[in-house]
């Protein structure tokens, strides 16, 4: 399933996503500090207005806690500022204090913590589109795992799905895997093989190889292994190691491109080096066939891959 199905919280993008208006000019002149990457400066400037109660500035002094921007990084800090900002209304501080009661950061874990303030902000009305995606992918989570709530992937599949249209391809490639299993949802390779594809084209690694493997099984769409080759190298390219593997495997067999030994065993190697148990295993066997100056150009070749 991990192959396939990516489930990782996600917290909001921090200071990219603050309102490019603010109502004090301390917030203002922070945000341009830390758009100039005077992060001690912003900080300061941040908690001037975080201080006179500005909701935006107390997220965003809680996101330079959380990573330690401009002063040491401090998670206790970073959840006080966030429920300052999210008892206020802040939907990006309810999604990021819900991600740190998961994690357990700066307070004790709680996933019915978080289950809480991931409801509160897709219920938010003040919530954009990027925030509302995050939270309802978030929220998709728990229940696909059952954390702080009973496990139901009917209702996982309804968070993804909302998630997913308000543009996470994290979500649309969690939504995706359901549907193709049938797991919540009544299996559709077709409708599958749509949400990859929307995933994929927003440059998702694991949607990239999950579209490749829909192309080279023919399911939800033609057999192509021409195509399966596109989306597996997109994959690849961005270090996904099960895209690297496929890609070995695809050389190694000759599907939809000529049969290269030599680059196979270079898409092994550069899966093994991501500890993909199935790559490290075929490199083994691969190198026991080629000459010493094959697996020489093939870890040339593999030199400049992500690893």
């Amino acid at each position: 399933m991990a192959a396939r199905l990516r489930l990782s919280l996600a917290a909001a993008a921090a200071l990219s996503l603050l309102s490019p208006t603010a109502r004090a000019d301390s917030f203002a002149e922070a945000k341009e500090a830390y758009e100039a990457r005077d992060y001690q400066g912003a900080v300061k400037l941040f908690d001037k207005a975080a201080q006179a109660g500005d909701p935006k500035a107390q997220y965003a002094l809680a996101v330079m806690f959380e990573h330690g921007r401009g002063v040491q990084q401090d998670y206790a800090k970073a959840v006080e500022w966030y429920l300052k900002a999210a008892t206020q209304g802040s939907a990006p501080a309810q999604t990021n204090l819900g991600y740190l009661y998961v994690t357990g950061q700066g307070v004790s874990r709680s996933d019915k913590q978080a289950l809480e303030w991931f409801t509160k902000a897709v219920e938010n009305p003040a919530h954009d589109a990027w925030d509302e995606a995050l939270a309802w992918g978030n929220l998709g989570n728990m229940y696909f795992w059952g954390h702080g709530v009973a496990k139901d992937h009917a209702k996982a599949a309804e968070c993804w799905k909302r998630a997913a249209e308000k543009g996470s391809p994290y979500a649309a490639n969690n939504l995706a895997y359901l549907q193709e299993h049938g797991l919540g949802v009544s299996r559709d390779l077709a409708e599958s093989t749509r949400w990859y594809r929307k995933a994929a084209e927003r440059g998702y690694p694991f949607a990239e190889h999950n579209l490749g493997v829909m192309y080279e099984s023919g399911h939800g769409v033609m057999r192509d292994y021409a195509e399966a080759v596109r989306w597996y190298r997109k994959g690849a390219a961005r270090g996904n190691p099960w895209a690297q593997y496929k890609l070995g495997r695809i050389y190694e067999r000759g599907l939809g491109v000529d049969k290269d030994l030599v680059e196979a065993y270079r898409w092994y190697l550069s899966a093994a080096k991501r500890d993909h148990a199935l790559g490290q295993e075929d490199l083994k066997r691969l190198g026991t066939v080629l000459t010493p100056a094959q697996v020489e150009e093939a870890q040339r070749r593999a030199a400049g891959d992500k690893p």
